[in-house]
């Protein structure tokens, strides 16, 4: 929570106790509705970071679905090519019996019994070889043939398989995620309940400044504005890695006053993870759109080694990210009411941090 709520409740506890000694115990109204605003837009928060997280889970089992099917398909291809040729050397096969059957008994024995002189008899153990090389010819390739069908079958029975259990994680992920959505609109109602009965001097404490950015740290005038990519688009701008952690920092300094949206990704309203999807867009890079694959990505960085452009995530479960800009402080857009702000990375307990 912002350090001015902290201070109203700090304020409060210090009242109780107070009041405690002297036998009367009074609870700090605004206070406690400041507390509960706090409550339900962390709430808020971790359940939209977690439906940016499944949407995420969704796009991957869609790929793994689509190969699954490419691959089957490919496979029932090669299953039919491998039949139509085990069919062929059958019929070749086939060929070759008939003409040993019609020929009658085969053997050198046979051959010299009926022979009617020595030349029927070298024509005999001719032909004989010649058909004794075909069979087993045809043999050979309706053997190899007939291996090939088993094992192309094979594979395509276990690429159906792997195209079924992909459609159902899809579909068990997309269920998943409708749910979150109705728990998300719910929670942000809450949200907005409990903001709409605060009073202009507790939203006023929300929308309060926070403090001015570390020496250096400030942002230019704003610059050309790079649009959120789709889902599956090319990210547009300059290459990866130009501009480094400073023009980070200060693109997203650019951007301190913009209001909390959930589901914010800029230009001009935000919120935690879209505000840090937005700043490293305009420098050409593509961050993932979520705070705990933002946790879970980039190169892990020890707290006392964070440099300006660094994610600091906070949170048991990820659930809020902010970019550090130096000297201990962030900017991060943290909560429904109140805008991008400048604050300390010691604001809320600290998950990770992480450097793209």
């Amino acid at each position: 929570m912002l350090r001015s709520v902290i201070a109203l409740l700090t304020l409060a506890v210090l009242t109780v106790g107070a009041s405690s000694v002297a036998g009367v115990v009074s609870a700090d109204p605004a206070a406690d509705a400041l507390a509960r605003m706090a409550e339900l837009s962390r709430q808020a928060e971790q359940a939209s970071e977690e439906l940016y997280s499944a949407e995420l889970d969704l796009d991957l089992k869609v790929e793994a679905q689509r190969a699954a099917e490419e691959k089957l398909a490919e496979d029932l291809g090669r299953a039919e090519a491998a039949s139509a040729d085990l069919r062929s050397y059958q019929a070749a096969v086939d060929r070759v019996a008939v003409a040993e059957y019609v020929s009658g008994p085969s053997g050198n024995i046979s051959a010299t019994l009926g022979a009617g002189s020595p030349q029927e008899l070298l024509d005999r153990l001719s032909v004989q070889r010649v058909m004794s090389g075909q069979m087993r010819d045809a043999m050979t390739q309706f053997s190899a043939a007939r291996t090939r069908a088993a094992a192309a079958e094979d594979e395509s029975r276990v690429a159906a398989a792997q195209a079924r259990a992909a459609t159902d994680a899809t579909a068990k992920v997309r269920a998943d995620i409708q749910r979150r959505q109705g728990d998300l609109r719910t929670q942000i109602s809450s949200v907005e309940a409990q903001y709409a009965a605060l009073t202009t001097e507790q939203r006023a404490v929300l929308a309060a400044p926070g403090p001015p950015p570390p020496s250096g740290a400030a942002p230019p005038p704003p610059s050309d504005i790079v649009a959120m990519p789709n889902p599956d688009g090319a990210v547009p701008g300059p290459p990866a890695g130009t501009g480094g952690g400073a023009a980070v920092v200060q693109t997203a300094l650019s951007r301190v006053g913009s209001p909390y949206v959930w589901g914010g990704n800029g230009p001009n309203a935000f919120d935690c993870s879209g505000l840090i999807k937005w700043s490293f867009l305009q420098q050409g890079k593509s961050l993932p759109r979520s705070s705990q694959a933002l946790a879970s990505g980039g190169q892990p960085v020890a707290l006392e080694a964070l440099l300006p452009g660094d994610i600091v995530t906070f949170y048991s479960d990820a659930s809020h990210a902010g970019i550090y800009i130096g000297d201990g402080m962030m900017v991060h857009a943290s909560t429904y009411g109140t805008p991008v702000k400048v604050a300390p990375i010691t604001m809320a307990p600290i998950y990770n941090a992480r450097r793209y």
